[in-house]
């Protein structure tokens, strides 16, 4: 038997500011929002499975991981099964970067 899943929990300024510009910036810029939600949903999916490895480890027990134009920072509770998002951060493709 599999143990059970992690719940993933977003720090509310990482999703209602920094997300909501994020998808606002690349609307603004003509581009699809669609990689973004894309990276957003396979780093949730892997962090509801196996936090623990997902990304690199950072000091004070927190974690980051990159997926498409998406990183995010995050802790994991293992004793309360919970992952809290501290905080993402979107990087432009390298095509274009100034």
């Amino acid at each position: 038997m599999s143990p059970a899943p992690y719940r993933v929990v977003w720090k509310r300024s990482a999703i209602e500011v920094k997300l909501a510009d994020i998808l606002l910036r690349v609307d603004e810029r003509g581009e699809s929002v669609e990689p973004v939600w894309q990276a957003m949903d396979l780093l949730e999916r892997a962090l509801v499975i196996d936090p623990n490895n997902v990304g690199e480890s950072r000091p004070d027990f927190e974690r980051i991981a990159t997926e498409g134009p998406l990183t995010i920072q995050f802790a994991v509770h293992d004793d309360e099964r919970l992952v809290y998002v501290l905080g993402v951060t979107y990087l432009l493709p390298r095509s274009q970067r100034g």
